[in-house]
């Protein structure tokens, strides 16, 4: 094949949010490799509880999130199957504080743009009983237009769609270094022979293995992966393979989210130390084993507070790994000291969509921006030493709750 005009170094949500927008704006010479088979997600992808939140502390979250809302559900409307389902949210408040923040965050939503609303506890354990604790409900924000995606499938729907506008994706191949000439990036060496595939821009759209590649060409990312844990029920009588039905549920005071998976019920928590990870090329999952000793007793407090856990045997659980950021804002633009590499890093599920959109109208020049691009710049902490980056971004990890 030719030379593509933009090479995207993998095949994540995120990675096929950006190739599908660029087909949109009329660009079909997309090429994405990624070192998976077609049907795995290994990385983060695969791992994503799928919850879709849009009210968060800063401007720019909440317009990624919103215009990924949007994006999620123009694809769900097309595709054989549903992706996303507008489910809405509930923030339960368990303490008074809580729940004047949740009157606050009304008229925090209304300058965002999104529409919030506080209900009485027995409206929220009525709109989701399995999930709202009755005992310690004092009431909740309820955000209708919130939702939840299966991560997966919507993966795979991006996918199809950037290939019907002319993207080509290459699976089990994966990238070896980013190749360099005069000074630029000039695509990249690919499969066991190191063979080159050229392009004038390559994204790396890795994941937590984008600095490794990153490093190797001199560049620093300035994001910390960490690891997190989420539980499972096991199958719940009664339930059938309803995606989800009822709102997700966040209790903000407590650093749990909870949510329905078909036939069972997950549950995630930020209530712990946060555990950094340093990625290699060798590590090939973005899920790690679980300790008890990490994430045991957090898992424990989280599950008390859960009707659906306390009344059901607990199944799988995972310990996944994501990036954080010192501000808690993705990394997406080019990298100003090696031209021809740019960079959609440190993204969720929750703002990949506007995240494609974002760097599809900066690669292609459109002016037509989510977000101010300075204030994603992959180079904002160029005078920050690696320790402030690596400490700045773990102070989040218990934060970022309240962030998205």
């Amino acid at each position: 094949m030719g030379k593509a005009d933009v090479l995207v170094v993998g095949g994540g949500v995120v990675g096929a949010s950006v190739a599908w927008h660029l087909t949109r704006l009329g660009q079909d010479r997309v090429t994405v490799v990624d070192a998976r088979e077609r049907e795995v997600l290994p990385g983060a992808t695969g791992l994503a509880p799928g919850l879709v939140g849009q009210l968060s502390a800063t401007a720019e979250l909440a317009e990624l999130a919103k215009d990924s809302v949007a994006t999620y559900r123009d694809l769900s409307r097309s595709a054989p199957e549903p992706l996303f389902w507008q489910v809405g949210c509930l923030e339960v408040a368990t303490s008074a504080a809580r729940l004047e923040r949740a009157h606050q965050d009304v008229e925090h939503g209304r300058s965002l743009g999104i529409e919030a609303r506080v209900v009485g506890a027995a409206d929220a354990v009525a709109m989701a009983p399995a999930l709202v604790d009755a005992e310690r409900a004092l009431g909740a924000l309820h955000i209708p237009s919130d939702g939840a995606a299966d991560p997966a499938a919507l993966t795979h729907a991006l996918v199809a769609a950037a290939e019907r506008g002319g993207a080509h994706f290459r699976w089990n191949t994966p990238v070896r270094a980013l190749e360099r000439e005069n000074g630029r990036v000039v695509g990249v060496r690919v499969g066991e022979d190191g063979a080159l595939v050229a392009a004038d821009r390559v994204v790396l759209a890795a994941g937590m293995w984008g600095p490794v590649l990153a490093a190797e060409a001199g560049v620093r990312l300035p994001m910390v992966a960490v690891q997190h844990p989420y539980l499972f029920t096991a199958e719940v009588p009664g339930l059938d393979d309803t995606p989800v039905d009822a709102p997700i549920v966040r209790y903000p005071d407590h650093l749990v989210y909870t949510r329905r998976h078909g036939r069972r019920y997950g549950l995630g928590t930020y209530s712990h130390p946060p555990l950094p990870l340093t990625p290699t090329r060798t590590l090939a999952s973005a899920e790690q084993p679980f300790r008890e000793a990490d994430f045991g007793p957090a898992l424990a407090e989280a599950t008390a507070l859960v009707p659906a856990f306390r009344e059901t045997a607990h199944g799988r659980r995972l310990n996944g790994v994501f990036a954080l950021t010192p501000d808690e804002l993705p990394l997406v633009g080019p990298a100003p000291a090696l031209p021809g590499l740019w960079f959609a890093e440190a993204s969720w599920v929750t703002h990949a969509g506007g995240v494609g959109r974002q760097l599809a109208g900066m690669l292609l020049d459109t002016g037509d921006h989510l977000v101010p691009p300075d204030r994603l710049a992959p180079d904002r902490f160029a005078d920050w030493s690696d320790e402030k980056i690596h400490e700045t971004a773990l102070g989040h990890y218990r934060g970022i709750y309240d962030a998205h």
